[in-house]
């Protein structure tokens, strides 16, 4: 099963138009940078930093720490991983700058419900370089229908980049995953599949309200 881990290293793979909005920063005759969206994304990710700390002080923890980086910076950061001691559940995952310990590299919150079940789970991730503003930015929104699970994507601006469903539905199993180009060509015709209508059943189409991350 894809986790929505696997779809924010996926995405982080395929540089958003965020990215472009960074590398212009660097060179400004290329792309003119877009200061509202360097604003949004950014007000995003600090947020995102508010709930994570929000909710850390919510729970007893079991806190686990490593470092990690890239090919060229083996030791970029180091990740700090907040775990409910009771639970076992991730509530958020931290990466800072070893060099610049108080600069976030990357973020992931996930807010649950009575059942333990993730029901939102936001992220935000930084280039190593060009810090301008980060480069990719995620709102996922999860519905659990009988036997599916199925999350929708969103980025801080609000558009929708990802649907993704997983489950069995009338003894069917059930596996789609639709990405922001095939969610175009495709989401009409998808709207009118039972077992579509079944998986995204209680989602939200617009991400208005959780872009302040809560």
């Amino acid at each position: 099963m894809t986790t929505t881990r696997q779809v924010l290293i996926l995405l982080i793979g395929l540089l958003p138009a965020g990215g472009f909005t960074v590398q212009a920063a660097e060179n400004p005759g290329s792309i003119k940078v877009d200061n509202q969206h360097v604003h949004n994304w950014n007000n995003f990710a600090n947020n995102l930093l508010v709930l994570h700390q929000q909710l850390v002080k919510q729970h007893p923890l079991i806190i686990k720490t490593k470092t990690g980086g890239y090919a060229d910076q083996p030791e970029f950061y180091t990740e700090e991983s907040f775990y409910h001691k009771e639970t076992g559940k991730l509530i958020s995952r931290v990466q800072w700058e070893k060099a610049n310990p108080d600069r976030m590299h990357t973020i992931e919150v996930y807010v649950y419900d009575d059942k333990n079940r993730v029901i939102r789970d936001y992220s935000a991730a930084y280039l190593p370089t060009y810090r301008n503003a980060p480069t990719q930015t995620l709102i996922n929104l999860h519905a659990y229908n009988g036997e599916t699970h199925a999350f929708r994507s969103f980025d801080a601006t609000g558009d929708h980049i990802l649907d993704r469903c997983t489950g069995n539905y009338k003894g069917e199993e059930i596996n789609i995953l639709l990405d922001e180009d095939e969610l175009y060509a495709e989401l009409d015709g998808m709207r009118l599949e039972p077992y579509y209508k079944h998986c995204v059943k209680g989602l939200p189409v617009r991400a208005e309200k959780y872009r302040t991350p809560h």
